[in-house]
């Protein structure tokens, strides 16, 4: 019995080992191979124990012993649901859009306190004017004209002469949606020895007063609904720029450190969809703290292999004089 006892344990730190080792892999060299090896592992591990255990004491009692462990996991994560006041507690970052702030395989605790952000307020046709697809591109020599999310997206999926002449000279453009009108700049993107010219949205103007990213705001998650276009990649982990009160509803204007324009401007012309401003029904916390590659096993687990777009650069904004 003692043979059997610590051959069982050998085997379970040899296995534990051999996960830990995939993951680390994995974050050294982003290897998607490492990612899946790990995934069959630990699927392999757990056959094993509930094989080794329905042998040794019947399936009746393995069967109880595994009912008995989900009902703890779930205890837990309904208890910390409850201190946290969120209902995602506990989620792992899958993309690249928070970088170099948050990174891809974090995992995040989160707490469903109001975050911080720019605070105003809209009336409802001014809110309605913000969720409409609809933008309107003010351009210096060539004029007024509208395109569906933003002329950022536009461009991004289409090639012309305004589109040139956003690209060489993207500070000479401005759009507006509702009240807020979006300023574009010249950003660098930084992928190692290489530098990439890109626009960005540099600052936002809403009733008079500019504003700017402020990294002191909070980091939250979000739930996308259905008929937006980040909807089919699960929960959004982007910093607030705004919070807007409106019908006794709050509404989040959200953007990525690492993506040169709002959530609001993403459009897909191949699909016709866009993305609202979430809402505080839409809401689920924010981060308190993160723990460095700790995710990594659930975004494996869920399928998440291959890195996003933007993993391999961040992107600069101009110095605000």
């Amino acid at each position: 019995m003692r043979e059997l006892l610590e051959g069982y344990a050998r085997d379970t730190r040899v296995q534990l080992g051999a996960l830990i080792l995939l993951v680390l892999l994995y974050a050294i060299t982003k290897i998607s191979l490492f990612g899946i090896l790990f995934a069959l592992v630990l699927v392999g591990t757990v056959a094993m124990e509930v094989l080794s255990g329905a042998k040794s004491r019947g399936w009746k009692e393995e069967l109880k012993d595994t009912l008995i462990s989900l009902g703890a996991v779930v205890v837990l994560w309904l208890s910390l649901g409850f201190i946290l006041n969120s209902p995602v507690p506990i989620n792992a970052v899958v993309s690249c859009s928070m970088l170099p702030n948050v990174e891809r395989g974090d995992l995040i605790l989160v707490h469903g306190d109001a975050p911080a952000g720019y605070g105003v307020s809209l009336t409802k046709s001014e809110l309605e004017a913000l969720q409409k697809d609809e933008t309107l591109v003010r351009a210096e020599g060539i004029g007024e004209f509208y395109v569906n999310g933003s002329l950022y997206s536009y461009c991004a999926q289409h090639r012309d002469a305004i589109c040139n002449a956003f690209t060489s000279a993207p500070s000479h453009f401005s759009e507006q949606k509702g009240p807020f009108t979006f300023n574009y700049a010249k950003c660098e993107r930084n992928k190692g020895e290489i530098v990439l010219v890109t626009p960005c949205v540099e600052s936002v103007y809403f009733k008079g007063q500019e504003y700017f990213a402020n990294l002191s705001h909070d980091t939250i998650v979000y739930g996308p609904r259905e008929g937006n276009l980040y909807y089919y990649t699960g929960d959004i982990i982007h910093r607030v720029f705004f919070l807007i009160e409106s019908g006794g509803e709050t509404y989040y204007l959200t953007k990525g450190d690492n993506n040169p324009i709002f959530d609001i401007q993403v459009y897909d012309y191949s699909i016709n969809m866009g993305n609202d401003a979430p809402s505080s029904s839409d809401y689920k916390g924010k981060i308190l703290f993160r723990l460095p590659f700790i995710g990594y096993p659930k975004l494996f687990i869920s399928g998440f292999f291959s890195e996003t777009v933007n993993c391999d650069s961040t992107l600069d904004y101009p110095t605000v004089s």
